[in-house]
Protein backbone atom coordinates (compact mmCIF):
# COMPACT_ATOMS: atom_id res chain seq x y z
CA UNK A 1 0.00 0.00 0.00
CA UNK A 2 2.67 2.23 -0.80
CA UNK A 3 0.17 4.52 -2.50
CA UNK A 4 -2.23 4.67 0.56
CA UNK A 5 -1.73 8.69 1.04
CA UNK A 6 -2.76 9.37 -2.04
CA UNK A 7 -6.28 7.78 -1.59
CA UNK A 8 -6.64 9.45 1.72
CA UNK A 9 -7.90 12.98 2.26
CA UNK A 10 -5.58 15.22 4.00
CA UNK A 11 -7.34 15.11 7.59
CA UNK A 12 -7.22 11.35 6.91
CA UNK A 13 -3.54 11.73 6.59
CA UNK A 14 -2.70 13.19 9.98
CA UNK A 15 -5.12 10.75 11.77
CA UNK A 16 -2.96 7.64 10.08
CA UNK A 17 0.70 9.91 10.73
CA UNK A 18 -0.51 10.46 14.46
CA UNK A 19 -2.02 7.07 15.12
CA UNK A 20 0.83 5.57 13.55
CA UNK A 21 3.79 7.83 15.32
CA UNK A 22 2.16 6.94 18.75
CA UNK A 23 2.04 3.51 18.47
CA UNK A 24 5.89 3.27 17.19
CA UNK A 25 7.16 5.59 19.86
CA UNK A 26 5.88 3.81 22.36
CA UNK A 27 7.41 0.41 21.73
CA UNK A 28 11.11 2.18 21.01
CA UNK A 29 11.64 5.20 22.88
CA UNK A 30 14.40 3.89 25.18
CA UNK A 31 16.67 3.75 21.73
CA UNK A 32 15.41 7.86 21.56
CA UNK A 33 16.89 8.37 25.29
CA UNK A 34 19.83 6.63 24.74
CA UNK A 35 20.95 8.11 21.39
CA UNK A 36 20.04 11.81 22.87
CA UNK A 37 22.26 10.83 26.36
CA UNK A 38 25.23 9.41 24.21
CA UNK A 39 25.29 13.02 21.76
CA UNK A 40 25.30 14.97 24.39
CA UNK A 41 28.49 13.07 25.95
CA UNK A 42 26.58 12.02 29.35
CA UNK A 43 26.83 8.88 30.98
CA UNK A 44 24.26 5.79 29.50
CA UNK A 45 23.43 4.59 33.28
CA UNK A 46 22.61 8.36 33.90
CA UNK A 47 18.34 7.15 32.11
CA UNK A 48 18.30 4.72 34.83
CA UNK A 49 19.61 6.00 38.04
CA UNK A 50 18.62 8.88 40.05
CA UNK A 51 21.38 11.59 41.39
CA UNK A 52 21.42 9.42 44.41
CA UNK A 53 22.88 6.19 42.71
CA UNK A 54 19.20 4.42 43.17
CA UNK A 55 18.11 2.00 40.09
CA UNK A 56 15.17 3.23 38.64
CA UNK A 57 14.10 1.93 34.89
CA UNK A 58 11.48 4.13 34.62
CA UNK A 59 13.63 7.37 34.41
CA UNK A 60 14.16 5.85 31.01
CA UNK A 61 10.25 7.13 30.01
CA UNK A 62 11.03 10.42 30.82
CA UNK A 63 9.56 12.45 28.49
CA UNK A 64 7.39 9.95 27.07
CA UNK A 65 4.23 12.08 26.42
CA UNK A 66 6.11 14.53 24.89
CA UNK A 67 7.66 12.31 22.57
CA UNK A 68 4.57 10.83 21.66
CA UNK A 69 3.03 13.75 21.17
CA UNK A 70 5.93 14.86 18.86
CA UNK A 71 6.17 11.79 16.52
CA UNK A 72 2.63 11.97 17.07
CA UNK A 73 2.35 15.11 15.71
CA UNK A 74 5.27 15.20 13.29
CA UNK A 75 4.28 11.90 11.61
CA UNK A 76 0.67 13.56 11.50
CA UNK A 77 2.01 16.97 9.51
CA UNK A 78 4.28 14.68 7.33
CA UNK A 79 1.64 12.29 6.36
CA UNK A 80 -0.75 14.83 5.73
CA UNK A 81 2.35 17.67 4.02
CA UNK A 82 3.60 13.98 2.14
CA UNK A 83 0.37 13.32 0.86
CA UNK A 84 -0.79 16.78 -0.49
CA UNK A 85 2.33 16.99 -2.31
CA UNK A 86 2.58 13.42 -3.56
CA UNK A 87 -0.87 14.42 -5.05
CA UNK A 88 0.50 17.94 -6.50
CA UNK A 89 3.24 15.99 -8.23
CA UNK A 90 0.73 12.71 -9.66
CA UNK A 91 -0.81 15.51 -11.19
CA UNK A 92 2.21 17.09 -12.76
CA UNK A 93 2.70 13.94 -14.60
CA UNK A 94 6.16 12.91 -12.49
CA UNK A 95 6.97 9.19 -12.33
CA UNK A 96 5.50 6.97 -9.62
CA UNK A 97 8.89 6.74 -8.04
CA UNK A 98 8.98 10.59 -8.48
CA UNK A 99 6.25 11.14 -6.68
CA UNK A 100 6.63 8.45 -3.99
CA UNK A 101 9.98 9.85 -2.75
CA UNK A 102 9.96 13.97 -3.73
CA UNK A 103 6.68 14.15 -2.15
CA UNK A 104 7.62 12.25 1.10
CA UNK A 105 11.17 15.23 1.10
CA UNK A 106 8.90 18.16 0.92
CA UNK A 107 6.36 16.36 3.37
CA UNK A 108 9.40 15.44 5.83
CA UNK A 109 11.26 19.61 5.59
CA UNK A 110 7.78 20.89 6.01
CA UNK A 111 7.06 18.73 9.25
CA UNK A 112 10.58 20.03 10.65
CA UNK A 113 9.47 23.00 12.13
CA UNK A 114 6.74 21.94 14.75
CA UNK A 115 9.26 19.00 15.22
CA UNK A 116 11.83 21.05 16.68
CA UNK A 117 9.91 22.93 18.85
CA UNK A 118 9.02 19.26 20.51
CA UNK A 119 11.97 17.93 20.36
CA UNK A 120 13.33 20.82 22.43
CA UNK A 121 10.81 20.40 24.99
CA UNK A 122 11.40 16.82 24.96
CA UNK A 123 15.33 17.03 25.32
CA UNK A 124 15.09 19.42 27.76
CA UNK A 125 12.50 17.20 30.21
CA UNK A 126 14.91 13.77 29.43
CA UNK A 127 17.45 16.07 31.22
CA UNK A 128 16.35 18.49 33.89
CA UNK A 129 12.78 16.91 34.29
CA UNK A 130 9.32 18.54 34.05
CA UNK A 131 6.13 18.76 33.16
CA UNK A 132 4.79 18.62 29.52
CA UNK A 133 3.13 22.05 29.54
CA UNK A 134 5.80 23.47 32.47
CA UNK A 135 9.07 22.83 30.27
CA UNK A 136 8.15 25.25 27.22
CA UNK A 137 6.84 27.77 30.04
CA UNK A 138 10.10 27.53 31.81
CA UNK A 139 12.25 27.72 28.31
CA UNK A 140 10.02 30.81 27.24
CA UNK A 141 10.62 32.41 30.74
CA UNK A 142 14.14 31.95 31.06
CA UNK A 143 15.35 32.63 27.17
CA UNK A 144 12.83 34.39 25.21
CA UNK A 145 10.19 32.96 22.78
CA UNK A 146 12.64 32.76 20.14
CA UNK A 147 14.81 30.12 21.94
CA UNK A 148 11.76 27.42 20.83
CA UNK A 149 13.24 27.58 17.49
CA UNK A 150 16.78 26.93 18.44
CA UNK A 151 18.13 24.05 15.98
CA UNK A 152 15.45 24.19 13.99
CA UNK A 153 17.17 24.77 10.36
CA UNK A 154 18.95 21.19 11.69
CA UNK A 155 15.79 19.61 12.57
CA UNK A 156 14.29 20.42 8.77
CA UNK A 157 17.09 19.00 7.31
CA UNK A 158 17.31 15.90 9.03
CA UNK A 159 13.02 15.37 8.63
CA UNK A 160 13.36 15.63 4.69
CA UNK A 161 15.85 13.34 4.22
CA UNK A 162 14.20 10.84 7.22
CA UNK A 163 10.62 11.23 5.51
CA UNK A 164 12.09 10.52 2.02
CA UNK A 165 13.29 7.82 3.33
CA UNK A 166 10.64 6.59 5.71
CA UNK A 167 7.30 7.28 3.26
CA UNK A 168 9.35 7.40 -0.19
CA UNK A 169 12.43 4.80 -0.10
CA UNK A 170 11.03 2.31 2.21
CA UNK A 171 7.58 1.41 0.71
CA UNK A 172 9.45 1.54 -2.70
CA UNK A 173 12.34 -0.54 -1.99
CA UNK A 174 9.27 -3.25 -0.03
CA UNK A 175 7.46 -3.15 -3.49
CA UNK A 176 10.26 -3.68 -5.66
CA UNK A 177 11.20 -6.62 -3.78
CA UNK A 178 7.73 -7.63 -3.69
CA UNK A 179 7.34 -7.06 -7.19
CA UNK A 180 10.54 -8.94 -8.43
CA UNK A 181 11.68 -11.24 -6.15
CA UNK A 182 8.14 -12.63 -4.59
CA UNK A 183 9.44 -11.58 -1.16
CA UNK A 184 6.58 -11.90 1.64
CA UNK A 185 5.28 -8.64 2.73
CA UNK A 186 7.03 -8.30 6.29
CA UNK A 187 10.27 -9.21 4.73
CA UNK A 188 10.06 -6.89 2.09
CA UNK A 189 9.29 -4.12 4.77
CA UNK A 190 12.25 -5.10 7.18
CA UNK A 191 15.04 -4.96 4.66
CA UNK A 192 13.39 -1.96 3.37
CA UNK A 193 13.47 -0.16 6.65
CA UNK A 194 16.92 -1.47 7.27
CA UNK A 195 18.23 0.02 4.17
CA UNK A 196 16.24 3.03 4.68
CA UNK A 197 17.43 3.50 7.89
CA UNK A 198 21.26 2.91 7.38
CA UNK A 199 20.85 5.80 4.47
CA UNK A 200 18.71 7.98 6.67
CA UNK A 201 20.86 7.76 9.64
CA UNK A 202 24.33 8.26 8.08
CA UNK A 203 23.42 10.88 6.12
CA UNK A 204 21.46 13.29 8.85
CA UNK A 205 23.49 12.11 11.77
CA UNK A 206 25.37 15.03 11.97
CA UNK A 207 22.39 17.34 11.79
CA UNK A 208 20.59 14.97 14.46
CA UNK A 209 23.98 15.32 16.50
CA UNK A 210 24.31 19.42 16.45
CA UNK A 211 20.66 20.08 17.03
CA UNK A 212 20.47 17.56 19.74
CA UNK A 213 23.79 19.42 21.45
CA UNK A 214 22.32 22.74 21.22
CA UNK A 215 18.91 21.95 22.27
CA UNK A 216 20.18 20.59 25.60
CA UNK A 217 22.30 23.48 26.07
CA UNK A 218 20.22 26.15 25.87
CA UNK A 219 22.24 28.94 27.88
CA UNK A 220 24.69 28.87 25.05
CA UNK A 221 27.69 27.44 27.82
CA UNK A 222 29.64 25.02 25.53
CA UNK A 223 27.13 25.14 22.20
CA UNK A 224 25.80 28.49 20.18
CA UNK A 225 24.86 28.56 16.62
CA UNK A 226 25.35 25.70 14.12
CA UNK A 227 28.31 26.11 12.89
CA UNK A 228 30.51 26.33 16.10
CA UNK A 229 28.32 23.72 17.90
CA UNK A 230 29.84 21.29 14.86
CA UNK A 231 33.26 22.73 15.08
CA UNK A 232 33.37 22.54 18.90
CA UNK A 233 31.95 18.63 18.30
CA UNK A 234 34.36 17.63 15.67
CA UNK A 235 37.64 19.66 18.14
CA UNK A 236 36.60 17.65 21.03
CA UNK A 237 35.85 14.39 20.40
CA UNK A 238 37.02 14.48 16.65
CA UNK A 239 35.06 14.34 13.19
CA UNK A 240 33.62 10.70 13.10
CA UNK A 241 33.45 10.11 17.17
CA UNK A 242 31.87 13.76 17.47
CA UNK A 243 29.39 14.12 14.88
CA UNK A 244 28.67 10.46 14.70
CA UNK A 245 27.94 9.97 18.90
CA UNK A 246 25.15 7.63 18.89
CA UNK A 247 24.67 6.45 15.95
CA UNK A 248 24.39 2.73 16.32
CA UNK A 249 21.49 3.70 18.92
CA UNK A 250 19.87 6.32 15.88
CA UNK A 251 19.93 3.71 13.15
CA UNK A 252 18.24 1.25 15.75
CA UNK A 253 15.83 3.80 16.44
CA UNK A 254 15.34 4.22 12.80
CA UNK A 255 14.96 1.04 11.62
CA UNK A 256 12.35 -0.25 13.84
CA UNK A 257 10.39 3.52 13.41
CA UNK A 258 10.51 2.96 9.79
CA UNK A 259 9.07 -0.61 10.36
CA UNK A 260 6.55 -0.11 12.80
CA UNK A 261 5.06 3.01 10.89
CA UNK A 262 4.64 1.37 7.80
CA UNK A 263 3.19 -1.96 9.57
CA UNK A 264 1.07 -0.21 11.50
CA UNK A 265 0.20 1.83 8.20
CA UNK A 266 -0.49 -1.14 6.28
CA UNK A 267 -2.89 -1.99 9.18
CA UNK A 268 -4.62 0.38 10.70
CA UNK A 269 -5.64 2.05 6.95
CA UNK A 270 -8.22 -0.90 6.51
CA UNK A 271 -9.47 -0.53 9.76
CA UNK A 272 -9.73 3.24 10.09
CA UNK A 273 -10.18 4.26 6.05
CA UNK A 274 -11.65 1.06 4.22
CA UNK A 275 -12.88 3.34 1.73
CA UNK A 276 -9.23 3.48 0.51
CA UNK A 277 -8.95 -0.16 -0.06
CA UNK A 278 -12.31 -0.14 -1.19
CA UNK A 279 -11.22 2.47 -4.02
CA UNK A 280 -7.98 0.44 -4.72
CA UNK A 281 -9.67 -2.72 -5.37
CA UNK A 282 -12.65 -0.45 -7.83
CA UNK A 283 -9.52 0.83 -9.87
CA UNK A 284 -7.67 -2.26 -10.23
CA UNK A 285 -11.01 -3.59 -11.65
CA UNK A 286 -11.60 -1.32 -14.31
CA UNK A 287 -14.86 0.04 -11.60
CA UNK A 288 -16.40 -2.92 -11.85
Amino acid sequence: MSDALQRLSGGENCVLGMVTGVMSKACNYPFLVWKNTQQQGLKLSTTWTTPQGTVNPLRVYRGLPMACMNLGGTNAVQFGSTGFFQKALAGSGASRDGVLVGGAFLGGLASGVPCSVWELCMIQQQRFGGSTLGTPARVVSEFGFAALGRGASMTMGREAMFTMSMLGITPLIQQKLIDSSGWDRNTALAAGSLNGALLAGVITHPMDTIKSCMQGDMAREKYHGVVQTGQNIAAEYGVAQGLFKGLVFRVALISTTFFLVNAFKERTVPLLFPHAVRDKRAAASGGR
